[in-house]
């Protein structure tokens, strides 16, 4: 983790959050006072479950993932999350305490907003609170399609969920670096690793995907969708 010293202009990013745009010149300002940029590497913990929150993170750019940490020798990933996106949205008039961890996928830079200065805006800007709260229910929707997708789906279909994830929401390509490892893969499945390796392994053998070298490429969209849809 390094401390960016040259800070990047909030009004001059051009990476900058869609939700920020509606903040008036005065707002954007009192940002950029309390703005923390932070550059975190691969494999990094960004923020950890339990620990007191103080700054909603902003992914500029990088990957992350987000998972919640349990008592048995695996996690669940709930997340991954790419580049502009905010993280800790949960936590606004909500208690200090983080309830999930954050790592970062790839070398990932944060800007962190300070919690407080951020619930006040809500109070005060009906268009950023408006856009706030689609966030929120954009993440609504992603949490109930993966509680149907982990307790509705056989394994080939939670498998094509996370593929297509990877393809459509992350990286927008056919073709991608595969960023998790077979056990993110499994933790963000709700499955064993050798389940993972061998669902995969059967993808590859019909000719559904192809995966070598870190690289795995979708050549049949329609029929992996199509797993994912009978589950």
């Amino acid at each position: 983790m390094n401390n960016i010293k040259s800070k990047i202009n909030c009004f001059e990013c051009p990476k900058k959050n869609t939700c920020l745009k509606y903040l008036t010149d005065t707002e954007i300002e009192d940002i950029q006072k309390s703005l923390v940029q932070i550059k975190f590497k691969k494999g990094e913990i960004i923020s950890k479950q339990s620990s007191f929150i103080t700054h909603i993170m902003y992914i500029r750019e990088g990957i992350a993932k987000v998972y919640k940490e349990t008592n048995s020798q695996n996690n669940l990933i709930l997340d991954i999350t790419p580049h502009d996106n905010l993280i800790g949205l949960t936590s606004l008039f909500n208690d200090n305490i983080a309830q999930f961890t954050v790592t970062a996928l790839q070398d990932t830079f944060i800007c962190a907003f300070d919690k407080k200065l951020i619930e006040s805006l809500v109070l005060d800007n009906k268009h950023f609170s408006k856009k706030i709260i689609n966030l929120l229910n954009s993440e609504s929707r992603l949490f109930f399609d993966k509680m149907v997708s982990l307790t509705q789906k056989q394994m080939n279909g939670r498998v094509a969920d996370a593929l297509i994830c990877l393809s459509e929401r992350i990286f927008n390509s056919l073709c991608f670096d595969m960023i998790l490892s077979r056990k993110d893969l499994a933790e963000y499945t709700g499955m064993s690793t050798m389940s993972v390796v061998r669902t995969i392994q059967k993808l590859k053998k019909e000719g559904i995907i192809n995966d070598e070298k870190g690289k795995t490429e979708i050549l049949k969209m329609d029929v992996l969708k199509q797993i994912s849809k009978n589950g």
